[in-house]
């Protein structure tokens, strides 16, 4: 019963993966799961070069056996992208595939907050006027408004089709079908959304909610448009993660939120945030043969935090 020990359901051995938002927070978690894991290539695709190469030092730190031979420059690979242009996604795509045959992983992870507005009560807690609803939602520039769609949708939408033809170029390098034997998971792409996608209350802001519900409809439309292809098309919809974006008001300052009792039962049933373990572990799930039969999911990792908020559940 070998197929069903860990090591072989969890395989990534010789993966080759790209990821979108690697420089930081669960983009790079991410890009250490794979490359720790025996993954082949990690490339990683970010605005800031610096960031990029935080995540290629932490690897690096925590792997000194391959840090001797240089081997980790194989491994985890920065290229500075802008997910929003056309232009960078094609010079990503160039850089990428000159150094690999094929992609069987594309997670599309980049993403940011929009400007803050939400309707709040005041301090007294009564109720702004709907004159001052109107007031301090309009005061947002409608440009700042749109960026947010501009990363989060369009910028996921076509960083998917930037990498179809690497992803269509690992389906054609898989083994032949054996009949009673397991096939090897197709190629594959997830993308993060969020789940503010789901919820009618606004955690952050209201652009950032419609971005992500943008995407969660995103990966349904590229899993059955993209059938005939054999490419799948997954999502991750994460609740509270300590990172760069959501730190602030969320979390205390030095303290990640990974033990119980850090939030109350209703904010997150399960009283804690989610920690490196948990995006690792789901990671790794979507990404080996034990995932290889997930297709047009979105599958939510939030510690019961949807629950508890107003949802189109």
């Amino acid at each position: 019963m070998s197929h069903l020990q860990a090591e072989n359901l969890y395989n990534i051995r010789g993966l080759v993966a790209v990821i979108t938002g690697g420089g930081s927070g669960l983009g790079r978690t991410m890009a250490l799961t794979l490359a720790t894991n025996g993954a082949a290539k990690v490339f990683i695709l970010g605005r800031r070069e610096d960031a990029l190469n935080e995540t290629v030092a932490q690897f690096q730190a925590t792997n000194p056996s391959t840090k001797d031979t240089g081997a980790e420059t194989n491994i985890i690979i920065p290229i500075v992208t802008d997910v929003t242009s056309q232009a960078s996604l094609e010079a990503a795509y160039a850089a990428i595939s000159a150094q690999t045959t094929h992609v069987d992983l594309l997670l599309v992870n980049s993403g940011i907050l929009g400007p803050p507005a939400k309707i709040v009560d005041n301090p007294d807690g009564s109720k702004p006027s709907i004159a001052e609803v109107k007031d301090y939602l309009w005061s947002i520039p409608m440009e700042d408004f749109t960026r947010v769609f501009e990363v989060n949708t369009t910028g996921a939408y076509y960083t998917a089709i930037a990498f179809l033809p690497l992803l269509d170029a690992a389906n054609k390098r898989r083994v032949a079908p054996q009949k009673n034997v397991l096939s090897s998971p197709l190629a594959q792409i997830v993308i993060t959304s969020s789940i503010a996608g789901y919820s009618r209350r606004v955690p952050f802001d209201f652009a950032y909610n419609l971005s992500k519900a943008s995407v969660n409809h995103l990966v349904k439309v590229l899993s059955t448009s993209l059938t005939d292809y054999n490419i799948r098309v997954n999502g991750i919809a994460p609740g509270l993660y300590y990172s760069e974006m959501s730190a602030g008001p969320n979390f205390e300052e030095g303290n990640t939120g990974v033990s119980d009792g850090s939030f109350p039962t209703s904010m997150i049933p399960m009283t804690r945030a989610g920690g490196e373990e948990d995006i690792a572990g789901l990671v790794l799930w979507i990404a080996g043969p034990s995932g290889g039969y997930i297709n047009g999911n979105i599958l939510v990792t939030d510690g019961g935090r949807l629950s508890v908020l107003q949802s189109s559940y």
